[in-house]
């Protein structure tokens, strides 16, 4: 029943170096026997287990999951778990490592819920269409040739998964649930981005905690449309509000946070597309600054307990556009700190694997159309993390805030981009240089060859957590705040001709890099941002 499940394309064995440690290193992606769910219908279910009892190698079968929790078990040939509601529950609990979902096509809203659910907590799932679909010619769901990156998992030709942690050679290590329970069970909680990578991914696990309200904000409709949609399917029993809206409206912002009177926001509204940025500064200054400050302001008018800023590695020593809008937020958001009751926190991470324009989803892009798979520099390296780890890790911190702190994700050593791109195209089944060319294209505007993650003048210290650090910073000075805010707030009122409209992009470049105390030495750039 079905075809081609977790089926790869065979490498030309003798063609492959395995005196080359990507190769050795990426040569360990074999099926094995894991504990497996059956996810579909009664009918689809029932059907499915009477072909698996022929089939020698069978997987361990730890049960099934039915549309609306249907179906007896002996029709069905296993045990039956639940409903599709408790797939989260049934994963974790079960310890499962592989799914088997056999749902109607004419199901599609179900099964790409399920499918996104597997992939946001790692897990590998095959597609099995029904019988009654292979029987009428519609059991294609996206083509075989279908390239899925999201969450975890990266998968091609029939989803086979790639283990994104596996790939950059880390695994999460497990929160201490304690802390982010009094920041979050029976608390109001608004995140802002709460549509993108990272704010959906905190979005889950807030309700994985029972608060007692959700406002989502966001100012993409379909984005919020779609993690709305799954959380009311996934955690039904948790209040979630969406509001489709813009940070940078700073009288918008305020009336939300007045109303909804949340107890602590997880700000991650931002540009954080490196290159775009270079190309339209007064859209990273709106956004990155002014919507932070809009975002701060509220909290802090309004009596909001804890705000918990999401930054970058980019605002260290910035040399690009984004980074030094970034570290222009941080510095605001330090400085309201001093000003306010509201606990002020900052977060910094590298590089999110699996998000919208990271490499992940570019390459798998690539290698659809038969390759090159591109790298700027060869000489580049990032740090590199998980999407649910990176996520998880922000509540940690943000639980852990005392009002002021950066929090330093452990980012692991930094990876060089061509030796990823390597294991990247052998783990997809392919040998580098023989199948698939990796081209060096030249580094875009704005980029470093490596990352910082913290200044040299910066106090390092340990959390609870082995994975976060907290970096001590002098706060900016008063005089030095008050510069900032009237050099920017100034050359926004000065325009006549709607927002930034009358402001030339050269002179809003020599306001920001005029504002940031440091920029990045010359010696780390490949090519200049400014």
């Amino acid at each position: 029943m079905g075809n081609g499940c977790w089926r790869r394309r065979k490498r030309r064995a003798d063609k492959v170096d395995m005196n080359d440690p990507v190769n050795v290193e990426m040569g360990g992606y074999r099926r094995e026997k894991r504990v497996t769910l059956v996810v579909g219908t009664a009918l689809s279910v029932g059907q499915l287990s009477h072909c698996l009892k022929v089939v020698e190698d069978c997987p361990e079968l730890v049960g099934c999951l039915t549309v609306r929790g249907a179906g007896e078990e002996k029709e069905l040939g296993m045990r039956l778990l639940g409903g599709l509601e408790g797939l989260r529950e049934v994963v974790e609990s079960k310890k499962v490592g592989q799914v088997l979902v056999s749902l109607p096509v004419s199901m599609d809203g179900e099964l790409k819920g399920v499918t996104r659910e597997l992939d946001h907590l790692g897990v590998s799932w095959c597609y099995m269409p029904t019988l009654s679909d292979q029987l009428n010619g519609r059991s294609d769901v996206g083509g075989a040739e279908h390239v899925h990156v999201g969450g975890g998992k990266v998968s091609m030709n029939s989803r086979e998964p790639l283990d994104v942690a596996k790939l950059i050679d880390r695994q999460p290590r497990p929160l201490d649930e304690g802390p982010i329970r009094e920041i979050v069970t029976g608390k109001t909680v608004l995140i802002t981005g709460a549509g993108g990578s990272i704010g959906s991914e905190i979005a889950r696990i807030v309700c994985r905690f029972g608060p007692s309200k959700l406002v989502l904000m966001d100012r993409s409709e379909n984005s919020l449309f779609e993690i709305d949609r799954e959380l009311r399917r996934v955690f039904g029993e948790i209040k979630v509000k969406t509001v489709l809206g813009d940070i940078t409206k700073r009288e918008r912002t305020s009336d939300l946070v007045e109303q909804e009177r949340p107890d602590v926001i997880f700000h991650a509204a931002a540009h954080k597309h490196v290159p775009m940025m270079e190309g339209h500064p007064s859209e990273a200054v709106e956004n990155n600054y002014f919507g932070t400050k809009n975002v701060a302001d509220a909290a802090h008018q309004w009596g909001v307990e804890r705000v918990v800023m999401i930054s970058t590695d980019k605002a260290v020593n910035p040399s690009s556009v984004m980074g030094a809008t970034k570290r222009l937020a941080e510095l605001y958001v330090q400085w309201m700190n001093s000003q306010s009751e509201t606990v002020f926190t900052m977060v910094r991470f590298g590089n999110v694997l699996g998000s919208a324009c990271s490499v992940l989803p570019i390459w798998s892009e690539q290698l659809g159309r038969g390759g090159p798979v591109t790298v700027t520099d060869d000489r580049m390296t990032r740090y590199f993390m998980t999407i649910p780890e990176a996520a998880g890790l922000v509540l940690q911190a943000g639980a852990y805030a005392e009002g002021g702190e950066v929090f330093l994700l452990d980012m692991g050593e930094s990876i060089r981009i061509m030796d990823m791109a390597k294991r990247f195209v052998v783990a997809m089944g392919f040998e580098p240089g023989v199948d698939v060319e990796i081209d060096v294209t030249g580094a875009r505007p704005g980029e470093k060859l490596f990352e910082e993650l913290a200044y040299d003048g910066e106090m390092m210290g340990q959390t609870p957590h082995e994975s976060i650090r907290v970096w001590g910073m002098d706060k900016p000075s008063e005089e030095e705040m008050q510069r900032i805010i009237s050099l920017f707030d100034g050359l926004r009122a000065g325009n006549q001709n709607g927002l930034w409209g009358g402001v030339s992009k050269e002179e809003v470049l020599e306001k920001i890099w005029g504002s940031v105390p440091e920029v990045a030495e010359a010696e780390s750039l490949a090519t200049p941002g400014r």
